[in-house]
Parts: C-alpha cells; structure tokens; sequence
C-alpha cells in the first residue's frame, strides 16, 4: 500500500515519562508502537523508526500532553525537528474518549494518535528559550525547596530524640539551603527583569507567588 503518499494519513500520539517515550504510529486505521528513551538520541530513533515506516516526518501531526511532566524539552525537540507537535488539553481528551467509549487513563499514547487523527488540533508554537530557561530555573527552586521542607520536618525529632549534634548539623544544612532558595530566587527575579514581557509560566501562580510579588506589581501579580 502506497503510505509514502498519503503522509496526511499518518499521525503520532506521545506519551511521556521521565525515561521514555511511548509512541503510536496511526495510518489508516493500523496501530505501530514504539518505546524509546526520553533524551536526544531516543527522538533521533523516533525519527528514524518513522522514515523506515515511510513516514515523512517533514510537518507530520505528533500529539502530546503538555501539561504532562517531562514532556517540554520533548515537545521543543519535535518540533525542531519539523514535526508539527499538538497539544491535547485534558478536558477535550477526555471528552474525546467518553464520546468515543475509550479509556482516558489506560489508552495512554494510543488514546492521543486518535485525538489527533480525529480532533486536528492545532499546531503548537514553541516558547521562546528564556521562557524554557525560566522553567527550569523554577523546577530547580522548587526542587531545593523540597529539600528544604523535609529537613525541617525532622529537625523538632531530633531535639526531642535528645540528638543535639544531629539537631545543630541539621539546622546549619537549613541555613545553607536557605541560602541557596535566596540565591535562585535572585536569579529568577533578575531573569524576569531582563525578559519584562515573557509569558509567565503556570509555577508563578502556584508554588513561587511570592516571586511573583517580588517581580511585578501587586495589581499585576493578582492576575496570575
């Protein structure tokens, strides 16, 4: 059958972890897939996995869930690639599958090829790489924070404990990694001055609003 000239036919659903991609390959009506590791040389296999399936990846419809964790650096290199990478908001996904009587939680990459084959939704633009950048200074804040909230959880246990070294050790771990949540908040804070008109990203509302505060004016940061 002559899929090398029907490449509209073809689409990819996308499902993301932290080590590994599952894709699914649909094209008229025919079910690949394919698992592959989540970094440079797993989408490089992808690539690869689609041209030996004659797939022309030039513009070729892949769909994921972005607000899905690890799936950013994903979608970017995809589309740096030349492949047209979707978005699928969870509630249109999931009304997508109970129309269609599908599983929205055990159907995974094989769910998202068929939204995208049915759905067509639109193109994704990457971000612009400060916004990228941004992120992951955010991630990173968030992630030494953590750090920070489960030290401080068993600081009072060893007082209690009678355990005065551990305490005092504990308490000089705290204080540098305070040190070290000021130092990256500085950071943000001066990124997101040289970059006033970014698009804030969805962290600034949630874990980092006191950022926020500090990098905008009240009325504005209301609005996040």
């Amino acid at each position: 059958m002559g899929y090398a000239n029907k490449p509209e036919l073809a689409v990819v659903g996308i499902e993301t972890s932290k080590l590994h991609l599952k894709a699914v390959l649909l094209r008229d009506g025919a079910l690949l897939c394919k698992v592959l590791e989540n970094d440079m040389a797993g989408y490089r296999w992808l690539r690869s996995w689609l041209q030996k399936n004659e797939v022309d990846v030039a513009g070729l419809r892949v769909c994921l869930r972005l607000d899905a964790p690890h799936s950013d650096i994903t979608a970017r290199s995809l589309a740096l690639m030349g492949m047209q990478v979707c978005d699928a908001p969870p509630a249109a996904l999931a009304q997508f599958a109970r129309d269609h009587g599908l599983d929205v939680q055990g159907m995974g990459a094989v769910l998202l090829a068929h939204y995208a084959a049915a759905a067509q939704p639109p193109r994704w633009t990457p971000p612009p790489p400060a916004y990228m950048e941004l992120r992951l200074w955010l991630q990173r804040l968030q992630a030494v924070q953590a750090v920070r909230r489960q030290e401080a959880t068993r600081l009072d246990g060893h007082l209690q404990a009678g355990q005065q070294a551990l305490h005092a050790l504990l308490q000089q771990q705290i204080a540098c990694l305070d040190q070290q949540i000021a130092e990256h908040e500085e950071v943000i804070l001066a990124h997101l001055r040289r970059h006033p008109n970014l698009d804030q990203p969805p962290e600034l509302a949630g874990q980092h609003q006191r950022v926020a505060r500090l990098a905008f004016p009240a009325e504005k940061a209301t609005r996040l």
